[in-house]
């Protein structure tokens, strides 16, 4: 799957928590999904995310997987801050965000300039460790 196909497909699919499919997703089964499916890379889950644990928690034993990065990257992922906590994942892709935003929302792609008005702090990242 490209990786204009992947947006063509997810655009508008619902927001579920822990949802992680093209019917139902939540922002970072969003990555997965895309990971999967475009890159053929299984992203490194720890069991948190499947344990229904707070996003705050899945940050942490995630983020060590990830280089933080200071500008956006295709293909990277931005964390949106609430305050000083970590609330929300997407991708960066063809210089926006795609994401699936919390209940009652569904797949969108936005500016990143919506992402960074939204939120407190975003920072970036790529995926894997030096």
């Amino acid at each position: 799957m490209t990786k204009d196909e992947f947006i063509r497909r997810v655009i508008g699919v619902p927001w579920a928590n822990r949802a992680c499919s093209f019917e139902k997703v939540d922002c970072w089964g969003l990555c997965v999904l895309y990971y999967r499916n475009v890159l053929g890379i299984e992203l490194h889950q720890t069991p948190d995310y499947e344990a229904g644990a707070d996003f705050f928690t899945c940050y942490e034993g995630d983020v060590v997987f990830w280089r933080q990065v200071d500008k956006p990257v295709e293909g990277g992922i931005f964390v949106g801050y609430c305050g000083t906590q970590p609330a929300h994942v997407g991708l960066v892709l063809n210089r926006q965000a795609l994401h699936s935003r919390g209940e009652n929302g569904s797949v969108r792609m936005d500016s990143l300039l919506v992402i960074q008005r939204a939120f407190t702090k975003v920072e970036y990242f790529s995926y894997g460790v030096d």
